[in-house]
């Protein structure tokens, strides 16, 4: 599964750089140029890194390394920065920033830190997941229900992981389709599509649990929830 990178910069020549640059590293990336903007996303999505600006048009970044971290705390903030006073990289990293990038700089460089955070982040003693009776291990891509080995499909693991990582939050059909098959898909626009996948994974889960863990929020989307 692609790992979710958001890009809050300014600098639109920049954000096209770093996101192809990054898009052929084997990431999902996203683009925002205000801080309010990434704000908001946060409530809709897990993302593993932040590459972050400090001089944005709406504020500083700084103010919103709390507030990134209050939310997901394993997500990755890497600060980019023309900024390379040491007070900057030294406020900046007390506030919680993971790494400090002086711009200009070597895209390998980047792509190295990004690897190395996620590296750290992700160690094998925190790549089990958990919800109700549902664990999956994201190392091994294994998927337990009740202690008992459950077999699922590529795309029925990734929806699942999407669903742990987002639980009790309602997610779009566009979101899933986006995070699963890609913004591309042929199959964006057919309901019915992701309707028979979405069934799939919860009659699998239904089976071994007896409860219907992900629910249908009628005009919004779905939520995994056990209440």
């Amino acid at each position: 599964m692609k790992k979710e990178v958001l890009i809050i910069e300014d600098d639109f020549s920049l954000q096209k750089i770093l996101a192809d640059y990054l898009s052929n590293c084997g990431f999902r990336c996203t683009c925002v140029e205000l801080i309010k903007e990434g704000k908001s996303l946060f409530d809709k999505k897990f993302f593993h890194i932040v590459l972050l600006d400090l001089g944005l048009p709406d504020g500083d970044g700084l103010d919103c390394i709390s507030f990134i971290k209050s939310i997901w705390a394993d997500t990755g903030v890497i600060i980019i920065s023309a900024r390379d006073k040491l007070e900057d990289r030294v406020d900046g990293l007390n506030l919680g920033a993971d790494d400090y990038l002086v711009k200009p700089f070597h895209l390998s460089e980047l792509n190295a830190r990004i690897n190395a955070l996620l590296r750290r982040n992700l160690q094998p003693e925190n790549q089990v997941l958990s919800f109700g009776e549902i664990e999956i291990d994201t190392f091994f891509n294994q998927v337990k229900i009740g202690n008992e080995q459950i077999d699922f499909s590529r795309k029925e693991f990734d929806l699942l992981l999407y669903f742990i990582e987002n639980k009790n939050r309602v997610l779009t059909k566009e979101s899933l389709f986006e995070h699963v098959w890609g913004e591309n898909s042929v199959f964006m626009d057919n309901s019915d599509f992701i309707y028979t996948h979405i069934n799939r994974l919860r009659n699998k889960i239904k089976k071994s649990t007896g409860d219907n863990y992900i629910k249908t929020v009628h005009g919004f989307g779905y939520k995994l929830d056990i209440h």
